[in-house]
């Protein structure tokens, strides 16, 4: 494995230092034949880089962030003879809530988390999603900060809260899925995470020009972008859905469009 002209061609500094660490890491699993995992990053640069290694090393090759569909996640290595499994992975969730609902707020987004989280000098390759919902967060964390993120973290914004580990059984668990059946205008990104999420076109548009809109795990902040069947869209504190089969026009020149939710 050259890994200087493994490097060569990639111009982003922070993908390259990242492909750097992590053919370190691919050396290291075929030198202690023992498996090796990443930091957490997003969907789309660990397709590039399990698509860089594909055809230069032999190693197995694993991609997993605690739950399926995750947007940010770990890759993990390992000589072709040892097996990786999802559960192998050194990932904890944690719940975090507030103490009181009489006194917390009732407001904190995915930014509230994540901005206290890394406010305690913690790097952001730690930690992976965080599902916000009406009753608090759950958090995707490295296992070796686990312990210290509960030990330190006391609030979010001005709100005090509580710390414990998740219950794995229940949160690895895959997502269920509705299938909702909708026409829209166009296949605008706009048009469609409106009928998806059940926001109105302002609202949408609104989230999609503040950057909290991805298409296949990368940001898009056009409205207009055209969405194709098998896209995964998702919307930072409001929830995702994939496209699914176009149809027709209708009598009202409208697109009909089948949505999988995830519930």
């Amino acid at each position: 494995m050259n890994k200087q002209q493994m490097l060569r061609g990639i111009q982003d500094r922070e993908e390259r230092l990242l492909f750097a660490k992590v053919l370190d890491q691919v050396a290291f699993a075929l030198k202690r034949y023992e498996a090796q995992y990443s930091d957490f990053m997003d969907v789309a640069k660990c397709a590039r880089i399990m698509e860089r290694l594909k055809h230069a090393v032999d190693v197995e090759m694993l991609a997993f962030g605690g739950v399926e569909d995750a947007e940010r996640m770990m890759l993990g290595f390992a000589p072709r003879e040892i097996w990786i499994a999802k559960e192998h992975f050194p990932i904890i969730a944690l719940q975090i809530a507030p103490k009181s609902k009489k006194f917390g707020q009732t407001d904190l987004s995915h930014r509230d988390y994540l901005g206290s989280i890394l406010g305690l000098g913690i790097e952001r390759g730690k930690i992976g999603d965080i599902l916000v919902s009406e009753d608090g967060a759950v958090c995707f964390v490295e296992e070796e900060m686990a312990d210290y993120i509960q030990a330190n973290l006391n609030k979010v914004s001005r709100t005090v809260v509580t710390v414990k580990m998740a219950d794995k059984a229940q949160v690895f668990a895959p997502k269920s899925t509705e299938i909702r059946r909708v026409t829209v205008a166009s296949m605008r990104l706009d048009a469609i995470l409106g009928e998806g999420l059940h926001l109105s076109r302002g609202k949408a548009q609104t989230l999609i020009s503040s950057e909290k809109v991805s298409v296949n795990w990368s940001i898009v902040a056009n409205s207009s972008y055209i969405l194709k069947t098998g896209d995964m869209v998702s919307a930072r504190g409001f929830g995702r859905f994939r496209v699914g089969e176009i149809g027709g026009k209708t009598k009202k020149d409208r697109v009909g469009l089948e949505l999988e939710v995830y519930i």
